[in-house]
């Protein structure tokens, strides 16, 4: 499957299912991320339920963020996975990151010359 980047960059509309209802985001693909993160704010908002928390390492340091259960749908199939809740700033230009948890079930490969992705 290929994508088109929104904005300029890679980013891939996914929704993340909470025990009270769901959201849509246009999440930004993060090879880096080991996990997906979504505002802990909406977390809350759409009844996941807490995980514990974990420590990260950041460009900016050690960091420590609550895990929450979710389900998120990815290229219309469920994953059910820990995500990362984090209220980025204002400033940051993504509110939601897809990670390695659930690229690595997949291949993909990014051409930034044609501002694509190509997922299988």
């Amino acid at each position: 499957m290929r994508i088109a980047y929104k904005e300029d960059m890679p980013k891939v509309k996914i929704k993340v299912k909470g025990r009270i209802s769901e959201i849509e985001y246009d999440a930004y693909l993060d090879t880096g991320a080991f996990k997906c993160l979504i505002p802990e704010a909406d977390a809350t908002k759409i009844g996941l339920v807490y995980a514990g928390d974990t420590e990260i390492i950041t460009g900016s340091g050690k960091d420590v963020i609550k895990l929450y259960k979710a389900t998120v749908t990815f290229l219309n199939k469920d994953f059910p996975v820990l995500v990362l809740g984090r209220n980025l700033p204002k400033q940051a230009i993504v509110n939601a990151i897809v990670g390695r948890d659930i690229l690595d079930k997949y291949k993909v490969c990014f051409d930034g010359v044609k501002e694509e992705i190509d997922i299988t």
